[in-house]
């Protein structure tokens, strides 16, 4: 995906990869761009000729085909300061400089192409209100992000001082993440570092792929469960991620051939287990308090779609044994 801004309008010109070969443009688009734009958005903007495929005007129901180039423009004219809105948000801890929160699967963090509200930006600011004004004006208070549809633990910065604090510890990479996956089959080794770069994709704009010369990418995995279904292999994975890139988890996990369960983007399965977001979930944080110093640490359950699926795996095994 490569993106062009002008004061005007924002131009994102999408190449279809083999894994959306024959899917409607409509689903594609939100796919690729994993933003929360929606169907009736996708079709007004295919209706003002704002959407076309190599350079031609488009229908809502075309079925893209590999290699297809979609140019979409969207206007700013929305792009605005982010507003507060009323959207769930659960909050684990806060004080004067700094908030947890357990993000939910599907929310966008900040404001994206065709997607200005219903943000975790705008949950935060109905919620938080004070926020840190230190980084990027549209995404107050994010420090790091997550992807829409990985859930878990975030830090929010509330004042400068707390987003400076907090933006050097990523840097220095004394944060430590975990994260819990299901994934399709089993990796070889029991617990391994993928130690892989990662970059843009080339061709694919709106993916990142392995490349030598990409940044370090360093991804600790061990396996806590294994299920020997008749349908499949499926194993659960304890992650700790040493560097934070674009997509890390997802990318290496592809790379050895075990995508992460309901990944749009980088496994050719995604729709055949029928799950609504990623099986993927940020579940422990720790760190030290930007301001005060002190060492915090916080845990979070696996989402409600994660704990689902892995009854369903459970039930499965007991089937077949």
């Amino acid at each position: 995906m490569t993106k062009k801004r002008n004061p005007l309008e924002e131009k994102y010109t999408i190449t279809v990869p083999e894994e959306f070969d024959l899917e409607r443009i409509d689903r594609v688009i939100p796919a690729s761009l994993e933003t929360d734009i929606s169907r009736s958005q996708i079709q007004k903007l295919i209706k003002n000729g704002s959407i076309k495929v190599n350079g031609l005007p488009t229908k809502s129901n075309y079925k893209a085909k590999t290699d297809d180039e979609i140019e979409i423009i969207i206007s700013e004219e929305e792009y605005a300061e982010p507003v507060a809105e009323n959207i769930p948000l659960d909050i684990l801890y806060q004080d004067e400089d700094i908030a947890v929160i357990n993000k939910q699967p599907g929310l966008v963090v900040h404001p994206g192409p065709g997607n200005y509200g219903s943000t975790l930006v705008s949950a935060l600011l109905y919620h938080i209100k004070k926020l840190s004004t230190a980084g990027d004006p549209h995404r107050p208070g994010i420090v790091h992000r997550l992807d829409r549809d990985t859930s878990g633990l975030m830090v929010i910065a509330k004042t400068n001082e707390a987003y400076e604090g907090m933006v050097k510890q990523f840097q220095a990479r004394t944060i430590e993440k975990r994260y819990t996956a299901v994934i399709i089959g089993k990796p070889v080794k029991d617990h391994d570092v993928i130690n892989r770069p990662i970059a843009r994709h080339k061709k694919y704009r709106q993916k990142m792929t392995i490349d030598e010369d990409g940044r370090e990418a360093i991804t600790e995995y061990t396996i806590s469960r294994i299920w020997h279904t008749q349908v499949s292999t499926f194993s659960m994975l304890d992650i700790r991620i040493h560097t934070g890139r674009t997509h890390q988890i997802r990318v290496h996990l592809s790379s050895i051939g075990n995508p992460v369960i309901g990944d749009q983007i980088y496994s050719k399965k995604w729709e055949k287990y029928k799950v609504p977001y990623l099986l993927l979930a940020s579940t422990f944080l720790k760190f030290k308090h930007p301001v005060t110093g002190e060492e915090l640490s916080f845990t979070a359950e696996l989402p409600e779609h994660m704990t689902e699926f892995i009854v369903k795996l459970d039930t499965m095994l007991e089937q077949y044994q």
